[in-house]
């Protein structure tokens, strides 16, 4: 199988490294906009030949040039650029994965991972799959949401929590990129409510929850995800109610807001900094921990929770419960990457190992819980990445 990654910054690099050693592929096209990044990892193959490239993906011929014989891309972008590569994917009649969804920034902008999932149709009748948000959550933890639901005989409520804990002074902030982040931040946040979905306040909805050792007890604050849109849709049965909470710093996300209030983040809000001009927003987001340079061992550990609550064949309310916990050092010694992006990679590469069969996965875009158990879930476990799930009376 020939497989184009698109991007092999942060994320990509780490994605690049685990498909390089995947038996399922034997040509790895990695594309950049900056050729270097790219050219640096020619030597990472262990079965696959490795092919670099410098190529901006805004470019449509630069683009097609990249898809040209592959059978799979992954799109390891930002996730403004999801769209056009899905449409030169179809195009250029090859599979597609992504690891996020754009959020909605602007009032009454449309979330962007529903505009993926509306292409279904079209990917149908090309008889050609695309997997969207399939990253560590959104992603793993939408397959932990359906693996804890199947326990069940009907399900009322889905919580999906994370967190971090003992990371030093990156805790409170994201191990993933900031630019995702920071729209995420700004994308006031949602739950899906008896059939629709219900607009919240920032940072509203704080509780605490007990995640697994070593994380424990954290705070946690509702916050803009997008299993809240895909679950209630195409979890295969009615879910009454899906939330995300998440142990971010509140002071984080209210500054931020602020910040937007004040017109502060635009694009064209520019400072003179050492000789030339950047960006306020620029300039803000370089104050976080950026997690590419993040080389070396991270303190602490990461969870993610999938709580389901339902009722069982025998009539009984229950709780099912799916949980995951990495540490940043396993990751560390694994790929030399965080938790974050450990989890992401893996499942990625489990998406285009998926992809690999033919007859795996229906045509069409689809969200990662409608990706079959039988297949998915051996294929993460073969690269480290297993949860647990617990049953107990509600």
């Amino acid at each position: 199988m020939k497989v184009a990654v698109l991007g092999v910054g942060g994320l990509g690099r780490i994605i690049a490294l685990e498909l390089a050693s995947d038996p399922h592929v034997k040509e790895l096209v990695l594309a950049d906009v900056h050729g270097d990044r790219s050219k640096a990892l020619r030597s990472i193959g262990r079965t696959a030949v490795v092919y670099p490239l410098q190529v901006d993906v805004g470019d449509p011929i630069g683009l097609q040039e990249v898809l040209a014989g592959a059978d799979v891309a992954v799109n390891a972008t930002l996730p403004e650029h999801n769209l056009a590569v899905m449409s030169a994917c179809l195009e250029a009649g090859c599979s597609y994965v992504d690891a996020w969804g754009l959020s909605p920034v602007a009032p009454g902008e449309r979330p962007g991972v529903l505009d993926q999932l509306d292409r279904d149709d079209a990917w149908k009748k090309r008889g050609l799959t695309a997997v969207v948000t399939m990253g560590s959550d959104p992603g793993i933890s939408n397959l932990m949401a359906r693996a804890a639901a199947e326990r069940l005989q009907t399900v009322d409520e889905i919580r999906i929590l994370k967190a971090a804990a003992g990371g030093g002074n990156i805790e409170g902030y994201p191990l993933y990129s900031r630019a995702v982040f920071l729209r995420d931040a700004l994308s006031p946040p949602t739950v899906w409510e008896d059939g629709k979905l219900v607009p919240q306040a920032f940072v509203s909805g704080e509780e605490d929850f007990e995640f697994p050792a070593p994380v424990g007890k954290r705070h946690v604050y509702q916050f803009y995800h997008e299993e809240v849109l895909t679950l209630p849709r195409r979890l295969g049965r009615p879910v009454r109610r899906v939330c995300y909470k998440h142990d971010i710093n509140p002071e984080l996300v209210r500054a931020i807001v602020a910040l937007e209030g004040l017109g502060l983040l635009a694009e064209d809000k520019r400072l003179p900094l050492g000789g030339g001009r950047m960006t306020f927003r620029d300039a803000f987001l370089a104050t976080f921990p950026e997690p590419s340079t993040l080389i070396g061992p991270v303190a602490g550990a990461m969870a993610i929770v999938a709580d389901v609550l339902g009722v069982r064949g025998d009539g009984t309310r229950a709780r099912s419960t799916a949980s995951i916990v990495v540490d940043h050092r396993e990751a560390n010694r694994r790929r030399g990457t965080t938790a974050e992006r450990y989890l992401t990679a893996g499942a990625v590469a489990a998406a285009v190992a998926l992809l690999a069969d033919k007859k795996a996965l229906r045509p069409g875009v689809l969200a990662p819980e409608e990706l079959p158990p039988e297949r998915v879930l051996p294929d993460l476990s073969a690269r480290g990445i297993t949860f647990e799930i617990r049953e107990s009376t509600a």
